[in-house]
């Protein structure tokens, strides 16, 4: 009969034999976690990566200024290792990130272009404001130790929350606001401290994040 239901009737599979239903589903179910990790913009292997880079780039810097009185900001050699760590990471990523979404294109592929657009301009005035704070007369604390090391963290921070809250990814947007969190409370640690708390704060972080999305979606 027209109306008779058959969910139950077995699916032609490749070989030319019989589907259980649950098995096509568990197929299916297989193929999309696939894809998904394919396509995964933050895969867990890169974020156990980036915990391990923060660690060494913001560590470099507090061993070069912990003992400094009074503070004169990280030494030339330590911002090398911080700025060419974080570039050549960075630079890694956007290979691997291309890789993995060489096959999109349209739609898709301009909003994730104008999302990096976007960030890219948020992160430059973030240095752009260090640069009025030294041209303001500011102290060698706050322009060369407790902004750079926690303003990223709490104005990047703050944006990815909000734009992550509004795709309403509240897994990202938790890790977001705890990224502002600990850059908040790590400015009162001091122009020194600061970079070894947000150092090993942000790799906790990171670790933890990559750790539960393995857990999650194996």
């Amino acid at each position: 009969m027209n109306g008779q239901n058959h969910t139950h009737e077995p699916v032609a599979g490749d070989d030319g034999g019989e589907l259980d239903p649950r098995e096509a589903a568990a197929l299916l179910d297989q193929t999309t976690r696939g894809a998904r990790r394919r396509l995964d913009p933050h895969p867990p292997l890169l974020m156990f990566g980036a915990s391990l880079v923060i660690l060494v780039a913001y560590g470099t810097v507090w061993l070069s200024v912990r003992n400094q009185h009074p503070y004169n900001g990280p030494t030339p050699t330590a911002l090398a290792v911080l700025y060419s760590t974080i570039a050549a990471w960075a630079t890694f990523v956007v290979v691997i990130r291309k890789r993995a979404t060489s096959g999109i294109s349209g739609r898709s592929e301009m909003r994730r272009r104008r999302e990096g657009i976007a960030f890219a301009i948020v992160w430059a005035m973030v240095y752009v404001f260090q640069g009025a704070l030294h041209h303001a007369g500011a102290s060698h604390a706050i322009v060369y130790g407790i902004y750079p090391a926690s303003a990223p963290l709490v104005i990047v921070g703050g944006a990815a929350a909000t734009y992550e809250a509004a795709r309403e990814d509240w897994e990202w947007a938790g890790f977001a606001c705890a990224a502002v969190v600990l850059g908040a409370v790590a400015a009162y640690t001091g122009p020194a401290s600061v970079w070894g708390v947000i150092g090993i704060g942000a790799a906790v972080l990171l670790f933890a994040r990559a750790g539960t999305r393995t857990w999650l979606h194996r």
